[in-house]
Order: structure tokens, then C-alpha cells, then sequence
């Protein structure tokens, strides 16, 4: 590919299969916790849930049935997340080394699994989160209830669960499914070469992370950690990863712009639950379409969810979460330019 190719790529939408189902069950998935919780008075509380409502984003290519097997892992995987973030709450260096920790597990059971997107980016997200909310005010948290915490984000999951699995109800839905689940791949634990290369990318990126972005607190270290391993994730190709941080620091860039739009706008409530469900459900139609554009909706959705619908100063807020972006990209660009110098040296095989 082109230096010209690799910059249109920035503004093409890639052919891609329809997607306009996985996106209303997303959407659906996110809408139950924070719309039921708005109407309810408790707007707050669905925030909460919406990150156990990610359980609906994953193995979206493989059969109802298959899902109804793996997702229960899935969403144990998230909660685990949160409690953990939540125990390690209490100082940020016991905070940075619970993210670490997650990271690396997270980042082995997704490829050795060959889970696929969204990998280990919302267990990491979800971890860093809890542990922001649940850290004492004294060092900038939010001391929110650990308890709270886990039990809302659990909620969040059972009822993406529930949608994922709801379909199954009408007899056309089941029979259909019932041949996409006949030819299914088996999910097996292991590794080899490609995903060896990949993790070992991912925990050298990730203990970087967790050293230069210990000193700006946990409620942006996540974010600098997030920003490097999922560059680094989805391949092991240099080209493409380099070509996907550039992606990820210029989608984030113009997402937080709409961040700062829609918190000038200052929703509330229902409205402001209503605005993640369309986030959601538009993330989820382009974002293998193109993954720049996709992040430049990604990133108000998570920082809302992150913020707990509450940012302080904006403009903090957005340099905060640039600089994070570009130290995060920063440093998986320096790994892959190791990667690139030593396999000039030792060239990798297949």
C-alpha cells in the first residue's frame, strides 16, 4: 500500500457486510440499563451498567447458540474487571499495578482464544473506570461503593446476555441459527507464533504505560494504556498497527471535540441516555468500516460513561485526553519501531 493509500484510508468506508442488526442489539443492549435507570429517576446508575451492557459487543460473527456458551465468560470477565479496579482503589500505584495485571490477562485470554474486537480494550476500560469511581476524592476519585459498582456492572451484563439470546424466541431465528451454528469453529486455548508476537508487543507497551502514566493518576493511566494496546492487538503486521495509531490519534482527537459539543449541550437524564444508545448503535455500523471514524464516536461514549455524565472543566478534560492518546500511541509506535529494527536483524517467519 501507498504512503497516498494509507492517507486516503483515513476517509474511505471500507465494503463491509450489513451490520444493522449487531448494531440494534448493541444499541438495545446499552439503551435497557441507562434508559430503564433515566426513567427510573437514576440516571447515574445506569451510567454504571452500560459498561457490563459491552458484553454484547463481543463474538458478534459466531452463532446465538455459541454465544450463549462464551458471553457468560465473558461477562464474569468484565465483572472481574470491575472488582478488581475496585480492590485496587485504595492508592495509585496499587491501582497502576491491578491495570497492568488486567491488561497482560486480558490481552493473553483474548488471543490465545482468538476472542477478536473488541479484545481486551473494555476490560482494561472497565477496570481503569471502576477504579477511578471507586478511589477516595483525596486522590481524585470519585468514592463511589465498590459494591455498587460490581452489582450495577453485573446488571449491565445479564440484560446484554438477555438480549443477545432473545431472538432465539421466534422459530425462524432458531432454525437459521442452527446452521450457522453447525459449521462453527470450536474455540481452543492457545497460542502460536503470530499471537505470541502480538502479546509480547502488548505487555512490553503496557509496563511502559503503566510507568510513564503512573505520575498522571489512574483516572488517566487507563486511558494512556488503552490508547497502546489497541494499536497493538488486532496484528502483527508494523505497517497496519502504524497506520491504526494514526487512526486512533486522529479519531480521538475530533471525538473529543464532539465530547466537548455534546457536554457544552449538557444532556441530562433521559437525554443523555438516549445519546449513548445512538452513539452505540453508530459505532457498531462503521466501525469496520472505518475504524478512525468509528473512534471519533467511541470516544464521547466512553468518556461519558467514564465521567459519569459529570466532567468538571472541559477544557481540561479534552487536553487531558489528547495528551493521553499521544503519549498511549507514543509508545506503541516506539515498540513497533523495535519490533521493525530487530526483525531487519532477525527477520520473523510465519
Amino acid at each position: 500500500m501507498s504512503l497516498r493509500e494509507d492517507v486516503t484510508s483515513l476517509f474511505v468506508l471500507r465494503p463491509a457486510p450489513g451490520r444493522i442488526l449487531i448494531a440494534l442489539q448493541a444499541a438495545i443492549a446499552i439503551g435497557l440499563p441507562t434508559v430503564g435507570f433515566a426513567l427510573a429517576g437514576r440516571a447515574d446508575l445506569g451510567l454504571l451498567a452500560s459498561s457490563g451492557a459491552f458484553t454484547a459487543l463481543f463474538l458478534v460473527d459466531r452463532s446465538r447458540r455459541a454465544r450463549a456458551t462464551y458471553l457468560p465468560f465473558v461477562a464474569l470477565g468484565l465483572i472481574a474487571a470491575a472488582a478488581l479496579g475496585a480492590a485496587a482503589s485504595g492508592s495509585v500505584a496499587s491501582s497502576i499495578v491491578m491495570l497492568f495485571i488486567v491488561t497482560l490477562a486480558a490481552s493473553a485470554l483474548s488471543l490465545s482464544l482468538s476472542l477478536g474486537p473488541p479484545g481486551a480494550l473494555f476490560f482494561i476500560l472497565v477496570a481503569g473506570v471502576s477504579s477511578h469511581l471507586a478511589a477516595p476524592t483525596a486522590i481524585g476519585g470519585d468514592g463511589l461503593s465498590g459494591l455498587l459498582i460490581v452489582g450495577m456492572i453485573a446488571i449491565g451484563a445479564v440484560l446484554a446476555y438477555l438480549v443477545i439470546l432473545a431472538p432465539l424466541v421466534v422459530p425462524s431465528v432458531r432454525s437459521r441459527d442452527f446452521a450457522v451454528h453447525a459449521d462453527r469453529v470450536r474455540m481452543r486455548f492457545g497460542f502460536n507464533h503470530t499471537t505470541r508476537v502480538i502479546f509480547t508487543r502488548i505487555a512490553i507497551a503496557a509496563a511502559a504505560a503503566a510507568m510513564l502514566a503512573a505520575p498522571l493518576g489512574i483516572h488517566r493511566a487507563y486511558w494512556v494504556m488503552v490508547a497502546a494496546v489497541v494499536i497493538l492487538q488486532n496484528g502483527h503486521r508494523i505497517k497496519l498497527n502504524a497506520i491504526r495509531a494514526v487512526h486512533r490519534v486522529a479519531g480521538t482527537i475530533l471525538g473529543v471535540g464532539l465530547f466537548a459539543l455534546v457536554m457544552l449541550w449538557n444532556p441530562h437524564d433521559l437525554v443523555l441516555a438516549l445519546l449513548l444508545v445512538v452513539l452505540q448503535f453508530a459505532v457498531e455500523m462503521v466501525v469496520v468500516r472505518n475504524y478512525g471514524l468509528a473512534l471519533i464516536l467511541i470516544t464521547p461514549l466512553a468518556l461519558t460513561i467514564a465521567s459519569q455524565g459529570t466532567t468538571g472543566d472541559v477544557g481540561e478534560v479534552i487536553v487531558e485526553r489528547v495528551l493521553d492518546t499521544l503519549l498511549g500511541a507514543g509508545i506503541a509506535l516506539v515498540v513497533l519501531a523495535v519490533a521493525y529494527l530487530v526483525g531487519r536483524r532477525r527477520p520473523i517467519t510465519a
